[in-house]
């Protein structure tokens, strides 16, 4: 699956497309949604509206907040000498359902999501476009002027009637910064809608859904980190693998088994040496291409993760692949090895556990996979043992393809691709 680098390379030749310029102020995220809305509206594509119009705010709030051009950099001036003000371009493009779009400002300094806390009123914005955007991406321009980012709304389809999905689904980012050029606007066209799937496709479509630590990114040294914060700052003598065996719980049921009390504080400071130690995580080999792959034979992919989402956003994000739904702690229902994360995710992506499968490497993962009713796969090069009977076992990610039947060759990421 190729990363985005313009919309070209998403919409080949967009059925609409247009730009729209304004002054860099504190007026322009409201102005950019009043233009998005209106758009929108004449291509009839009302169904993503609310997702499209909500990234637009966002990315226009971070071009007008943190997208100036860097100090020393020489501002343009007009024919009098006066500096010019610095400007967001905002450029939609639409086709067959998907929506294409591009804030460009002043700054070529890439947007990082960044943790905010429970009672902070910022901070959420790039978190808010991973949920909501399909795949986005952020691109230098060639002279260094600025940036543009890119993000995809695709048309989902329909749930079973009178099921609402509980959290949004995130997808994470690929962050490909190669300048790109743009396409040649078109004529505005009607466009036509995909037909609509059957109850019983939406019901029998493949589903992988996988945990995070151990099975996505080795987080082993991460935690490793963590845990000697822990030690250090609570003194406690607890060795880490003592934690480790209970991986895939909530934080505070694993500091009930330990027998730790304050386990608020200690969570602070795992958190907070989790976050300094987080350059230290990464992908397990193999496993980006694993889920290209089944992306390109038509799996919808979740993940299922103990891990807060402030923390797991940009782990995921590493991996440069999208996935249908995240469920992560404080949301409804029970953390694992109650089932509860694993229908949530199913009730997200309209599906019956019959077609699920489950990737886990712990115990826990396990139990929750069977109180589910999905199918379980153990990730051998995890952290855990598989236990008895033993449930099937893929000795790779790779090996992931062999078990489910797969085919590792790869797809351009166009139609038919869960972009």
């Amino acid at each position: 699956m190729m990363p985005i680098q313009s919309l070209a390379s998403i919409i080949e030749s967009p059925e609409h497309r247009v730009s729209f310029t304004m002054v860099s102020d504190d007026r322009a995220p409201g102005a950019a949604r009043t233009f998005t809305r209106e758009m929108l509206s004449v291509w009839g594509l009302e169904d993503l509206m609310d997702r499209t119009v909500l990234i637009v705010s966002e990315l226009t709030t971070n071009a007008e907040r943190h997208g100036g051009a860097s100090s020393g950099t020489e501002r343009p001036s007009d024919a009098n000498g006066r500096v010019v003000a610095e400007h967001i371009t905002l450029t939609l493009a639409a086709q067959s359902g998907i929506v294409g779009i591009e804030v460009e400002d002043n700054s070529p300094l890439p947007p990082i999501p960044r943790t905010s806390g429970p009672d902070s009123l910022d901070g959420r914005g790039l978190l808010l476009v991973i949920a909501e955007a399909d795949a986005w991406t952020a691109c230098p321009n060639e002279d260094g002027s600025g940036k543009r980012v890119l993000a995809v709304v695709k048309r989902r389809e329909p749930l079973h009637r009178g099921l609402t999905p509980t959290a949004h689904p995130i997808q994470p980012h690929s962050l490909a910064m190669e300048a790109f050029a743009m396409p040649a606007q078109h004529a505005p066209v009607a466009s036509s809608l995909p037909p609509r799937m059957k109850l019983e496709d939406v019901v029998t479509q493949h589903v992988l859904l996988l945990d995070l630590d151990g099975v996505l990114v080795d987080t082993r040294p991460v935690m490793q980190e963590a845990w000697r914060a822990v030690q250090r700052g609570h003194g406690i003598d607890l060795p880490f693998e003592m934690y480790e065996q209970h991986l895939g719980r909530p934080f505070n049921d694993i500091m009930e088994r330990l027998e730790l009390a304050d386990a608020d504080r200690i969570h602070q400071t795992y958190t907070e040496a989790s976050q300094a130690a987080s350059p230290l995580a990464r992908p397990f080999e193999g496993v980006e291409e694993v889920l290209h792959a089944f992306a390109a034979a038509d799996w919808r992919l979740g993940v299922v993760t103990s891990k807060p989402l402030d923390r797991a956003a940009p782990l995921l994000a590493q991996l440069g692949c999208p996935f249908a739904t995240v469920r992560a702690p404080g949301g409804p229902g029970r953390g694992k090895p109650a089932p509860d994360p694993l229908l949530l995710a199913l009730v997200d992506l309209a599906a019956d556990p019959a077609s699920g499968t489950y990737v886990g490497d712990m115990e826990v993962d396990r139990e929750a996979a069977r109180r589910a009713g999905v199918s379980y796969v153990h990730a051998a090069w995890g952290y855990g043992a598989p236990g008895t009977p033993a449930p099937q076992i893929a000795q790779s990610p790779a090996d992931l393809l062999r078990l489910l039947n797969v085919s590792g060759k790869s797809a351009p990421l166009i139609e038919g691709s869960l972009l």
